[in-house]
This record gives structure tokens, sequence and C-alpha cells, in this order.
């Protein structure tokens, strides 16, 4: 069951990312990579603020353990009435704070984008207040979607990011000419009312939910909440904020769009393969958690670092070896010019460095939350974000921009590394030989794979023009063969995890169907 419905994660999860990809060649074809591009990335910097400061994601990763444990135990009116409160004190709160930040959205521009001219700032101000009501839907909806997992059910979840970048392609490609712009944050708005909101709140009513609201702030479930909630706000928020930092660094030009650009690029595995790999595993550990069955806790998370490895090592040294090609095919065009390529390639293959750190992470840390333990992810990332800062002082003076996303990469390695080792300890054993076993083949594999891929990329370089088809060519037969390599050398090998993902894959439930 667990395989089909990671199967049915990845492909949307991909969906998703592919309409991600999608959006922003929509933004370089019709805007290109300049002073109105980082206009419109700054300006999902102050409704970002409003989410780090209330970390949406935390509230869905602290609840759905409380729930999971109120349902493992039969205890199911405790646990909608827990989901009725919190939701209820989440949807209030919220919406106080969207109202404060309308308010205060000039100042907080200002002050998080100081190298901004006053007219950037005042442009900046006007599409952050299109898209501050979106927060909204996240907070509520990501609570709703919680539940579903919980539930395990995964599809309607999975709708959500994709309706939500659809919406934001369909409004800028449709109204770009008499918006400009914001008509992508209006786009953005619609998209996440409909995507993140009304979807999961229709799912729940048609699985018979028991909406329970109030403000039942003395129930056990809410009080469990309450104390978990802020040291995991806190972590949650703080390991966010990597790229969120960088744009102290730079002023309105094309670099912050650049490394937007590369950044989004490289979420797309992390995203694919990762997030959608964790978000299944999360409730099966939350429900391992609660009712101390360790042995197995630890399988899971192992074997899940594992396969995540396994699929993130190749994609990492994959993308930073093909960078040139993959920005030139997806942006390349008469507002987008080849030394935008260049920045974005470049900025491409020192975020691709840290990709499968970032990805590994993402199932350690829900190690630890599985275990209601939302104090030990604040420590380290604490102490990460302010490497990261200290880094991306020393870094962008030898290497201007580019140094924040070296920066990044190597923290994530770093963050990686802290996060098995504390967990290890934590749950008495995550079979580290078995993992770093494994990790030595992967990653024989993949430097031979993007070796591959690499002398390929030169020789067709020589020989095809720089254009949309022949970076279209590179990539088709690059990494057309590189893909071979790798599944060649992974056998020859004998990794463990190219018999356990293909069997992930093919797998299917042995008694019923994953709900949907």
């Amino acid at each position: 069951m667990a395989g089909r419905a990671t199967l049915l994660m990845i492909g949307f999860v991909l969906m998703s990312r592919v309409l991600g990809v999608v959006r922003d060649i929509v933004l370089a074809q019709y805007f290109g990579q300049n002073q109105i591009t980082t206009m419109y990335t700054a300006a999902f910097r102050v409704p970002d603020t409003l989410y780090l400061l209330v970390a949406g994601g935390a509230l869905s990763t602290v609840f759905v353990p409380v729930f999971a444990e109120y349902w493992s135990k039969q205890q199911e009116e405790d646990a909608w009435k827990t989901f009725g409160s919190v939701i209820s004190i989440v949807a209030v709160a919220a919406a106080v704070l969207v109202i404060i930040m309308e308010l205060a959205a000039l100042p907080v521009t200002r002050l998080l984008n100081p190298l901004f001219s006053p007219e950037a700032v005042a442009g900046t101000t006007t599409l952050s207040r299109i898209l501050l009501p979106a927060q909204w839907c996240f907070f509520v909806g990501g609570l709703m979607m919680g539940t579903l997992n919980a539930r395990q059910r995964f599809l309607i979840p999975a709708l959500g990011p994709v309706i939500y970048n659809g919406a934001i392609i369909l409004a800028g490609v449709l109204f770009h000419k008499q918006y400009g712009i914001a008509s992508m944050t209006w786009g953005a708005l619609i998209g996440a009312f409909a995507g993140n909101f009304l979807l999961p709140a229709w799912e729940l009513r048609r699985i018979g939910a028991r909406w329970m609201p109030g403000f039942d702030i003395h129930h056990p479930g809410v009080v469990k909440v309450g104390k978990l909630m802020l040291p995991a706000l806190l972590g949650l928020s703080l390991s966010q904020l990597s790229f969120y930092m960088t744009g102290f660094f730079l002023p309105e030009d094309g670099r912050l769009s650049a490394l937007r650009n590369a950044y989004n690029l490289t979420q797309a595995p992390i995203g694919v393969f990762a997030q959608a790999s964790a978000i299944v595993l999360f409730p099966t550990i939350a429900t391992l958690a609660a009712q101390k069955d360790w042995p197995v806790f630890r399988i899971e998370v192992s074997q899940g670092i594992r396969r995540i490895l396994f699929l993130t090592v190749p994609a990492s040294l994959l993308m930073a070896v093909l960078a040139e090609p993959i920005i030139r095919l997806l942006f390349q065009s008469e507002k987008f010019r080849p030394v935008d390529v260049r920045m974005a390639a470049n900025a491409l293959l020192f975020y691709s460095i840290g990709t499968f750190a970032w990805s590994a992470q993402a199932v350690l840390a829900r190690g630890f939350y599985a275990m209601q333990d939302t104090k030990t992810p604040v420590y380290i990332t604490t102490s990460m974000v302010v490497l990261f800062a200290v880094l991306c002082f020393v870094l962008r003076v030898p290497l201007d921009f580019l140094g924040l996303a070296l920066a990044t990469s190597l923290v994530a390695t770093l963050n990686m590394l802290i996060f098995l080792v504390l967990l290890r300890r934590r749950v008495g054993g995550l079979d580290v030989r078995g993992i770093v076993g494994s990790l030595i083949k992967i990653v024989i594999a993949a430097m031979l794979s993007s070796g591959a891929a690499w002398v390929l990329m030169r020789l067709l370089q020589n020989a095809l023009p720089d254009s949309k088809w022949g970076a279209a060519l590179i990539l088709l037969v690059a990494g057309g063969v590189a893909l071979v390599v790798y599944a060649g050398a992974s056998f020859l090998l004998r990794v463990p995890e190219l018999r356990s993902v293909r069997e992930m894959f093919r797998r299917l439930p042995r008694s019923g169907t994953p709900e949907a």
C-alpha cells in the first residue's frame, strides 16, 4: 500500500513540479530576467514572512502525529475535536495576521529589500498585497491536507499544488497584456483558494469528517498541539530561510531572478522524490512512534533514506553537469538573453550540489516530528541558519551571487549529517552501515553516469548551435545515455535500492487500494 501511495504522490508531485517549471517559463517568456521579475520574486517575501512566522508547514507537521495517535487508539471523537478546535483557532489567528501584514506591507517590504530603489519597493508592495490573502488558504488548507494524509487519503492534497501552479500559468498567459506581472500574482491567489482551501474542504466533507468547530483550548489534544507548535514553528521556519535570506544581499537586478529560476529547478527532484515519499511515510512512522514499535520505525526510516539517496544523488550530479542546456531549453527567448542563461545555469550548478542532502533531510526531520520531538530540529536549524548567514557574507565576496547558492548547498549537506547522527542516537540505530554502503555504490554509479553525460554534452555542444533545439538534443542524448549508464552501473554494483525502488513502483496493495 505504501508503494502504491508513494507512486500516486510522485505522479502528482511530478505534475506539480512540471507546472512549476512551466510557470517559470511563462514568467521568463513574457517578462525576462530583470527588475520586473525580481520585484515579482521579492513580492512573495512579505507573505512568506507571515508563513515563516507562523510556519504553515509546522501546523500539519505537529498536528498529524497527535491526530494519528488518537486514531490508532480508536479515539476518533477526540481526534475530530482536536481538529475542529485547532483549525478554528488557526483560521481566526491567520485572518488577523493577514490584515496586519496588509497594513504593514510597505515598511516590511522596505525592510526585507534594503537594496531596492523606492520605485521597486512600491511595485513590490502592490504585488505583495495581492498575494497575502493566499496565506490564509495555506494555513487552513495545510491542516485539512495534513488530516487527509493522516487518514491515508493522498489524492486531494496532491492536487492542491497542481491547481495552484495551473492557475498562475493560466492567469499569466491570458492576462499578462492587460495586467502585466500582477496577472500572475492574481493567479496565485485564485489557485491557493481553489486548490488549497476549497478542494480539501470538499474532500473532508465527502469522507464524512466530523467537523466540530470550536475553541476548546483545554482539550488534551489541543494542549499537546500547542506545546509542540512553538518549537516546530521555529524549526520549520528556520529551515526555510536559505533562499528567503538571499534577498538581503542583492539589489533589484537580474541576479535574484537567476537564483530563483535555478532554485526552483532544484526543488523538482526534491519535491518529486523526497517530499512525496516523506508525505506518505510520515503518517506511518507517526503511528509506529505512537505504538512504540521502534524496530519497524528504524527500518522504515532507513529504507526511506536509502531510496531517496538512490534517486536524488544522480539527479544532483546530472543537473549540475547539464545545467546550461537545461536553462537554455526552458528559458532562452528574446527577453531571456544568453547572458541570462549563463547566470541561471551557474546558479543551478551550485544549488544542485545540495539537492540530495535537502531530500534526505526531508525524511530525517520527520523522524523527530513523528516522535513529537519538535525541539531537536530547532537546535539543529538555528545553528544552520547562523552558519548560512556567515557563509553568505564570506562566499559572496569571491563568488558574487553564486556564493549564496553554494552556501545553501554546503549548509544542506551538514544539516543532513547532523540530523542523521542525532536521529540514530535517539531511536537506537538506523543501519548507518547499510546507508553508507549503499551511498558509496550510488555515488560511483552516479559519477559514471554524469561523466558520460558531460563527455556527450561537450561533443554535441561543438557540433550544435546555442539554440533551444540544440539544448533539447543534448539533453535527450546525454541525459538518456546517463540514465542507462546509471541503471547499468547500479545493477553491476548490486545497489539494493535498484530492486527496492523498482518493486515500490510495481507493488500492488494486498488489500484494497490506497484511498484517494
